[in-house]
């Protein structure tokens, strides 16, 4: 297999091995550049690095109000599982995201699979015309 004739960013050759009837690799591919936009504006729009933050900073200071005694235990124990609840929902939010996008790279496989398959049997048929 070739390898990808695309440039790094550091001006270094990409090492990566390049897609069959292309001479990129898909990190390279000029065809995919909208593809990895796409994808790289979903991973700027990802909130869960600020929630998480956010909830630890909730943690932490329910934690000092429990042992300052500013709050009671048994309300710090019902805030701590309501921040719990929002944990799972943030990492159910994420599952389900990540799962919508294997989808789309599946559905995308699949088709560039099948392109390829229908390319070998139209070359096969006319190399043996």
């Amino acid at each position: 297999m070739a390898g990808c004739i695309g440039v790094k960013p550091n001006g270094d050759l990409c090492r990566c091995v390049a897609s069959r009837g292309n001479d990129y690799c898909t990190a390279h591919d000029p065809a995919r550049k909208d593809a990895r936009s796409r994808n790289a504006s979903k991973a700027a729009r990802s909130k869960p690095g600020r929630e998480m933050k956010d909830l630890k900073a909730q943690l932490e200071d329910l934690s000092n109000d429990v042992l300052a005694a500013t709050i009671e235990p048994k309300v710090g124990a019902v805030v701590n599982q309501i921040l719990n609840t929002r944990v799972r929902v943030i990492e159910a939010e994420r599952r389900w995201r990540e799962t919508g996008e294997l989808e789309a790279q599946v559905e995308e496989l699949r088709e560039m699979v099948s392109r390829d398959s229908e390319a070998r049997r139209g070359a096969t048929l006319s190399w043996g015309a």
